[in-house]
């Protein structure tokens, strides 16, 4: 089914609420040379629907066969799958991006704190 773009722009004006960072390793060279990674930082954001709650269901429904600890609904797709994203201060890996009913469906298992 088409879907216009300006309904498009309505569901994003009106569901995708929450705010998303892009993630990138952070990393420094010591007086040896030698890489040392900081953390992350953020590289740039993105709005989308946020849920921890039907996770089970996104598993079962597209045959993962691994824990899903986010699922985001966005119109967002500068995403590539093992990127790095924050929400709340938790880290998560980018494991599937799916495409779903007029947007795309990311999933992903956390991988630890922004500063661990």
């Amino acid at each position: 089914m088409y879907i216009p773009s300006q309904m498009k722009k309505k569901i994003a004006d009106t569901f995708y609420d929450k705010t998303i960072s892009v993630l990138a390793t952070v990393t420094t060279t010591d007086v040896e040379g030698g890489i040392v990674s900081k953390g992350f930082g953020e590289t740039s954001t993105f709005k989308g629907n946020v849920n921890f709650s039907n996770n089970k269901l996104i598993k079962e429904e597209y045959g993962l066969d691994y824990d899903i600890n986010i699922s985001i609904t966005t119109d967002y797709n500068n995403l590539s799958l093992h990127n790095f994203i924050g929400y709340e201060g938790k880290v998560y890996e980018v494991t599937d991006i799916l495409p779903f009913d007029s947007h795309i469906l990311i999933v992903g298992v956390t991988s630890g704190n922004y500063n661990d």
